[in-house]
């Protein structure tokens, strides 16, 4: 199999190392091409107004091509769909430093790189494990391998990218794997003046978590029970039969 692997921490982040060592030590052929720095929230931007620059990076691994680009998510999986390996098995993205669930996923520049590879009729997977939990990467990459070769077998619906959460808990505690509904987020946040010189004013976003709803199969409150979370995201947010329904007189 021959993977695109990409990311939104950028080409040096751990998770994307766990996942790149997952596929590589498994056998595979592998592309990288990632953010040459943080793109988190980069959401489906890109690049329009300026070109982008790519630069070689060497890999410690056998089969793995390295590309680091200053670009967004999505910007970097164009590209390398493009210009530097037009044929993949499987684009792969993460392992993201912090879930995407819910409705960050509308954020979520790791999302987005997966889901740029399902517009272009690739099969797609979208891996996140819980923030600050490094030692919970490998397991994630793992996750993300084992569904990546089920692709012959249980190959999902064109144009969907299949998005894969790993609980916050000790390895030996997970309690298996859930197919889950996307939890609604809330959250307590604002933005914060700074100071600064600058004429208008400067404000920096900061907040926390208040809560979902969603219910006993959403996403945030399968992993809170500690279950590995499978959600299956379809880039068309139409309503079947609501538009119709505004129109009626």
């Amino acid at each position: 199999m021959h993977v695109l692997i990409s990311n939104d921490d950028g080409i040096g982040a751990p998770g994307i190392r766990c996942l790149v060592q997952a596929f590589a030590q498994a056998g595979h052929r592998v592309t990288v091409a990632a953010p040459d720095a943080q793109r988190s929230a980069a959401s489906h931007s890109i690049t329009l107004f300026r070109p982008l620059t790519l630069r070689r990076v060497d890999w410690p691994a056998a089969h793995v091509e390295a590309w680091a680009i200053d670009g967004t998510p999505a910007d970097c999986v164009k590209f390398a769909l493009d210009r530097l390996t037009p044929s993949v098995d499987a684009v792969v993205s993460g392992v993201n430093d912090g879930y995407n669930i819910g409705t960050d996923v509308h954020y979520s520049g790791t999302v987005a790189a997966a889901m740029e590879g399902a517009f272009a009729g690739v099969p797609a997977v979208a891996v996140s494990a819980p923030r600050d939990r490094e030692d919970l990467m490998p397991l994630a990459a793992r996750e993300a391998l084992q569904a990546a070769q089920r692709f012959d077998a249980k190959r999902p619906p064109r144009l969907t990218t299949l998005n894969i959460n790993v609980p916050d808990c000790a390895a030996d505690q997970i309690r298996g794997r859930r197919a889950a509904s996307l939890a609604r987020l809330r959250y307590d946040d604002g933005y914060i003046e700074q100071e600064t010189a600058e004429p208008g004013g400067c404000y920096r976003l900061t907040g926390a978590m208040a809560g979902a709803d969603g219910g006993e199969d959403s996403d945030f409150a399968l992993l809170a029970q500690g279950y590995i979370t499978y959600t299956v995201l379809h880039f068309d947010l139409g309503m079947p039969g609501e538009a119709e329904r505004f129109l009626q007189e």
